[in-house]
């Protein structure tokens, strides 16, 4: 019979996993077996665990991204300044084609949200959102 893994082994070994560490690494970090950490995510809540903490990574990252494009663009704005012809003619595509899949992103993010919302509404307001 197995051991109990301590709470706070259970949260490194999550972390781990969820910042893509692999199974034998995360095992290591936390201080477990590779045959515990193999246990641990056979347990769908451990993995449901595992996905949250991935989720909130990922999000802490977009977050820091979006803050961020705006200098991105001032930086590929200010190129279209250069006095070399070959690096305003490249920032200026960049800024074109990356303007127009913004763009495209934006108006295929509302169109599914107006068809989720219509979706909703056929079938008595139950929103439909993956599991």
């Amino acid at each position: 019979m197995s051991r109990p893994v301590a709470p706070e082994k259970d949260s490194v070994l999550a972390l781990a996993l969820s910042a893509g560490a692999t199974t034998a690494t995360a095992a290591e970090e936390a201080g477990v077996s590779q045959r515990t950490a193999q246990r641990k995510l056979a347990d769908p809540e451990f993995r449901r665990q595992v996905a949250q903490l991935r989720a909130e990574l990922m999000s802490r990252a977009l977050d820091h991204m979006t803050k961020n494009m705006t200098r991105a663009a001032d930086v590929l704005a200010g190129l279209l300044d250069e006095q070399n012809p070959a690096m305003r003619l490249r920032a200026a595509r960049s800024l074109l084609t990356l303007g127009l899949r913004l763009r495209d992103s934006i108006d295929l993010n509302d169109r599914i949200r107006d068809l989720e919302e219509e979706l909703a509404r056929k079938t008595g307001g139950a929103s439909w959102a993956p599991s």
